[in-house]
């Protein structure tokens, strides 16, 4: 069946991150290590309730100041939050080249002050027809319900999409909808993989 849409991941696939990044600046203000840090904050249900939008961003940070005791105001902590992402350019261009033939979507587990921020500083973000975020949507991949809102932003059939993510979990989800998913590993290995399944001239 001929591919008609093409939905990339956003973290680690169309934009690199690295959450030790925050981790590191904030245990400069905070009683805690970088590795107590980080098990604070991901051991914990905080993210996942600021990723499918069930706390806003000010109740984030006041939780986090709370958890992490940290003497920093809002501004000072989301540009901690968020300054822990780098482009990826190898991917972008392969973004710009099947933006001419393909309908292009972004789907993505993420926060509004993560959002906010990659959408001012990464133009590539313009090359998407749809964008699906999981604090919009209210429910994070694997939840089948995020990946059912992609299928109908794809305006096609699963079997029409190819979903990219660097999550083999995420990618085994999507596939139990019938949607062709690749597991991305670097811009040289999705291109081939994309090549098998009939996406070429990359």
């Amino acid at each position: 069946m001929k591919i008609k849409t093409i939905i990339f991941d956003l973290g680690n696939v169309l934009v690199n991150f690295d959450h030790s990044i925050a981790a590191k600046k904030l245990s400069r203000k905070s009683p805690y290590s970088i590795k107590e840090i980080h098990s604070l904050i991901f051991d914990s249900d905080i993210v996942s309730k600021y990723e499918t939008g069930k706390i806003r961003t000010d109740t984030f940070y006041r939780r986090m100041k709370g958890l992490l005791e940290f003497n920093l105001d809002i501004r000072q902590f989301r540009r901690i939050w968020d300054e822990i992402f780098f482009p990826n350019p190898e991917t972008e261009k392969i973004v710009k080249k099947l933006k001419r033939r393909f309908r292009l979507l972004l789907l993505s587990n993420i926060n509004h002050s993560h959002y906010n921020h990659i959408r001012k500083k990464f133009p590539i973000l313009g090359e998407f027809d749809r964008i699906i975020l999981s604090y919009r949507v209210g429910a994070r991949k694997p939840d089948y319900r995020i990946y059912r809102q992609a299928i109908k932003s794809a305006r096609c059939l699963p079997q029409e999409i190819v979903y990219i993510d660097d999550r083999k979990d995420l990618v085994e989800a999507a596939r139990k909808l019938e949607i062709n998913s690749l597991h991305f590993k670097n811009p040289s290995q999705l291109k081939r993989d994309l090549s098998k399944l009939g996406v070429n001239k990359l």
